[in-house]
């Protein structure tokens, strides 16, 4: 297969990041990479690489500030948490409380100045 022009792979990683923003996991991302543009499984990794640096690139470049930054993405859980609560999804509230727990701060091992993390056994 002949290589990829730099405006095809500048495309491609544009395409990778609109992917990655709108929730897709990076399997789905690397599949979508491997089935429509027969890159190599590596290749799609460095294309995807490539799309995480221009997002946090593109989020640096803003001046957003990361206090901003947290009280929107604590927002957007409060958000999810009430809708998944409405839809009666348990998995999802526990979910959002978890996250917001880990971004935040709020659980009890955090009163501690330390975080346990449990694992099943």
């Amino acid at each position: 297969m002949a290589r990829a022009t730099a405006q095809q792979t500048a495309d491609r990683i544009d395409h990778l990041q609109g992917m990655i923003l709108e929730g897709e996991p990076n399997t789905s991302c690397l599949t979508f990479a491997r089935q429509t543009w027969g890159v190599s499984r590596s290749q799609g990794y460095r294309l995807l690489k490539k799309a995480w640096v221009q997002i946090h690139d593109d989020v640096e470049e803003t001046g957003i500030e990361r206090s901003e930054m947290l009280a929107w993405a604590v927002q957007s859980l409060m958000a999810a948490a009430g809708q998944a609560k409405a839809q009666r999804n348990p998995g999802a509230v526990v979910a959002c409380i978890r996250q917001l727990d880990w971004m935040c701060g709020l659980g009890i091992n955090s009163t501690s100045g330390h975080r346990v993390h449990r694992t099943r056994m």
